[in-house]
C-alpha cells in the first residue's frame, strides 16, 4: 500500500476529462464516483461533459447518506420536523443535480451504500443490453 495523506482539495474536473480522453481513445464506460453537490457538479463537471459524452458513455455514481433518509422520515418533535425539512431540501437538491446530469446524457446512480454495488451492476447490464457500450 502506498502511503497516502488525506487532503481536502477540490477535484480538478478539467484535468480529469483531459486524462480520460488521453488514455481512452476508444469508446468506453467512464464511471465517476462523486457526490451530487450542486456547486462542484455545475461549475466543474457540467461544462466539460459534452467532451466526455461525445466519445464515451458516462455514469455518475453517488452514495446517498442513509442518515438523511432517516431524518426525512422523522416526526414527533420540533427538532425532528426541522431535520426532516433540511433532509428533504438536501434530497431535492441531489435530485435536481442528478436530473441536470441526465439531461446531458449521463446515467446517474444515487443509492445507499448497500444498494450502490448492485445498482452499478444493473446499470452496466442495462447499458450493454441497450447497445450503448
Amino acid at each position: 500500500m502506498a502511503r497516502l495523506e488525506p487532503r481536502l482539495v477540490e477535484s480538478d474536473a478539467r484535468a480529469l476529462v483531459a486524462e480520460v480522453l488521453r488514455r481512452s481513445p476508444r469508446r468506453s464506460l467512464i464511471v465517476l464516483f462523486t457526490n451530487l453537490d450542486a456547486a462542484p457538479v455545475e461549475e466543474g463537471l457540467l461544462p466539460l461533459l459534452p467532451r466526455l459524452t461525445r466519445r464515451h458513455e458516462v455514469l455518475v455514481a453517488a452514495v446517498a447518506d442513509p442518515r438523511v433518509e432517516e431524518m426525512a422520515a422523522a416526526r414527533g418533535t420540533l427538532e425532528a420536523v426541522y431535520e426532516s425539512a433540511a433532509a428533504e431540501q438536501a434530497r431535492a437538491e441531489r435530485r435536481r443535480t442528478a436530473d441536470l446530469l441526465r439531461r446531458h446524457g449521463v446515467t446517474v446512480i444515487d443509492a445507499s451504500p448497500s444498494d450502490l454495488p448492485p445498482a452499478l451492476a444493473d446499470a452496466y447490464l442495462s447499458l450493454k443490453a441497450a447497445g450503448r457500450l
